[in-house]
Parts: structure tokens; sequence; C-alpha cells
């Protein structure tokens, strides 16, 4: 299959690695000193538990052409980048684009931009840091997959072939991948956690450990994600996946949980770095989120309580 990774950040250079290496003709695009260090040496992908390292070649552009014809265009970039270059993509002749990106605001807009039936929408379950042009990464794996997996749809919600061959694709990558058929409600689900657990963080300075050890705090945040999915499903929003269901469960028994978590180093490399990277990402969802309280009605007084710490 012909790819393009459009974004060379850490999900970037995971999805760009490991589909490479699994026999895939990828294209990177990318800019500045990631570009540089792309063009040059490539991709290393470092696992840091077993330290093993491995090295793939792509090609790397820095630009997108309307001529330039992929099988798939998948877009891994955050949330306010995407607006700049909906321009781009809806110039370009590839029929399936997706979107790997956090939002809680829908897809009417990347629709209309570049036609309903080229989006396709997806998330990753992966994470990590870059250090010295290496990617220290994670690909959710066993027990990681209660939080979620590497999940794709369409944008009508229908499991489509294009989709089946993506998911496939990213499994044999070793990217473990399912089908979802409502992808905006997967998201809209997965914002009202993760805004909730960004806000608790940066009331530490996204230290987790201190996070972890301070259970009133962590309350706090339980809270804040219990109402957010009331929100939900007071707008008819059902919260996606159904195996997230143990959210639900009672207030103590979940706070045990996360303070617990939150002393862990996957709680530091999946939540605590990616919330220091992306804050203005998170800013961003959380005010996609506010509109949905407001559609509501619900009144969410831990979540006001953590955007303080914004």
């Amino acid at each position: 299959m012909k790819i393009c990774i459009y974004g060379a950040g850490v999900i970037g250079s995971i999805f760009a690695g490991k589909l490479s290496l699994a026999g895939n003709d990828v294209t990177v695009l990318a800019r500045g000193k990631r570009f540089e260090e792309l063009k040059n040496d490539g991709i290393f992908l470092v696992d840091p538990k077993t330290k093993k390292v491995e090295h793939t070649a792509v090609r790397v552009l820095d630009k997108l052409l309307p001529k330039d014809q992929y099988d798939y265009i998948i877009v891994v970039m955050q949330r306010t980048q995407i607006d700049d270059i909906l321009p781009i993509l809806s110039q370009n002749c590839s029929k399936n684009i997706v979107f790997v990106v956090n939002t809680a605001g829908g897809y009417n807009k990347w629709g209309t931009a570049i036609g309903k039936d080229r989006v396709m929408i997806g998330f990753p379950s992966a994470g990590g840091e870059r250090k010295n042009g290496k990617v220290y990464y994670f690909v959710a794996k066993g027990i990681q997959r209660v939080f979620q997996t590497t999940t794709f749809g369409e944008y009508s919600g229908e499991k489509s072939e294009r989709v089946k061959i993506l998911i496939d694709l990213f499994s044999k990558a070793k990217i473990p991948s399912v089908f979802c058929e409502d992808m905006d409600a997967w998201q809209k689900t997965h914002v009202a956690l993760v805004t909730n657990i960004a806000n608790a963080l940066y009331g530490f300075d996204c230290d987790n450990f201190k996070l972890g050890h301070t259970y009133k705090s962590v309350k706090q945040m339980v809270k804040g994600i219990q109402e957010g999915r009331k929100v939900l499903r007071k707008i008819g929003v059902n919260p996606t996946p159904a195996k997230l269901i143990w959210l639900d469960l009672p207030e103590f028994a979940l706070t045990v949980f996360f303070s617990i978590f939150m002393r862990t180093t996957l709680a530091e490399t999946t939540m605590a770095k990616h919330c220091i990277a992306a804050k203005s990402e998170m800013i961003c969802l959380q005010k996609e989120f506010d509109e949905l309280i407001v559609q509501s009605g619900v009144d969410t007084p831990a979540i006001d309580n953590l955007k303080n710490n914004l």
C-alpha cells in the first residue's frame, strides 16, 4: 500500500515506522528539523522496556501537492493544526483521507472541505516521546487496551471495504486495531475522559506521581469524568466504546484505581508527557466540550473546578 503520514510527531513516527517495517510504501510529510532527521537518518523506534531498536528509511516531503496520490493519507496532527491544512487536503487527488485527530466537535467541517466520501476517522492507542531523533514508544496491547485500542471508522458509520483494509494494514504492522461505527460518540467519550485527566495534571505541573498521591484531587478528577459522561447521555450520545462502562463504577472505587494508576510510568508516558506537549490542544478540546455542556444543561461543578488549572 502507498501511504502518506501527514505529520511527523510521535504518533506519526510510530505509524510511519511500523507500516514501513510491515512492507508498505510510506511517505512522511514533515518540516524543519524533523524533516532533516527523517531524510538523513530515517525513523528509529525504541521500545523502552526491551531496548529493542527498529530502523526504517521512508520517503520524506515538506509539501503535499494536488497530484500526489496515495491509497491512504493519514493525518496525525493536533486539533489546533487541522484548519490550516484543510485547503491543502481539499486540493489533493487521494480518495481516502484518515483524520487521526482529537476532537469533540464532529466532522462536518472536514467533510465540507474535502468531501464526506473521502473522510475517514481514527484514533491511536499509542504514544511516547522523541529524544535525539529517536522515538521511545509504546503501542497498547493486552491489559492496556482496557482504556482504548487504535480505532477506525467511516464518516457514514459504514463498515466499508476500505476501513477493513486499513484495520488489517495496522494489525499486520503490530498496531492492534478495531472498527467503530460511531466515531463521533467514541471521540466525544474520549474527550470527556482526557480533558478531566489533563486538567487535573495541570494542577500539579503534569507530575502524575504527585497527583496520584493527592486523593482529594484524584477524586475531583473522577467526578469530572463522570460529569462528562452524564453530559453525553443528556445530549443523546451513548458513551463509546461500551467497555468503558467501568468508568461508571462508584466514585470511591474509581478514585482508588486512578490514585494507583497515576503513580505509574505508564501514566507518565501516556498522559503526563502528552499533556505537557499538547496544552493548546487540550484548551481547544475543553472549549469544544464546553459547548456540549451548555447544550446539555447539566451542572458540572467538578469540571468547572478542574478548568481553573488550565
